[in-house]
């Protein structure tokens, strides 16, 4: 059976519209190589700020893609749950599209 990539397509239009969010590349191109990890984490933070002001249901979206997450899911999470997981979904699924290179086929 051939994989259409269905899914692939999906994740890779809401990481769009995550780029198209109004302030979003500002607060990307803040990223240095050699920051130090408070200001790396600092910058994730408000990324995920900006995106739940912004987009909540793109940020719900993005959240139920993962793996073993739904709607329903994602949904019942609590405050500080939401939070870390929103975070890994912008460092893997967002900001994984930086770290992607033709030097590194793909792989962080």
């Amino acid at each position: 059976m051939a994989n259409d990539r269905n899914m692939l397509a999906e994740k890779m239009e809401l990481v769009g519209q995550v780029f198209e969010i109004d302030g979003m590349v500002d607060l990307l191109m803040k990223f240095d190589k050699g920051m130090n990890t408070v200001k790396f984490n600092a910058i994730v933070i408000q990324i995920s700020a900006l995106l739940l002001k912004e987009n909540k249901q793109l940020a719900d979206r993005i959240l139920a893609m993962g793996p073993d997450m739904d709607d329903g899911k994602v949904q019942a999470m609590e405050d500080a749950e939401y939070a870390s997981a929103l975070r890994n979904a912008i460092l893997v699924d967002v900001m994984g599209f930086f770290a992607s290179s033709p030097r590194s086929d793909g792989r962080k």
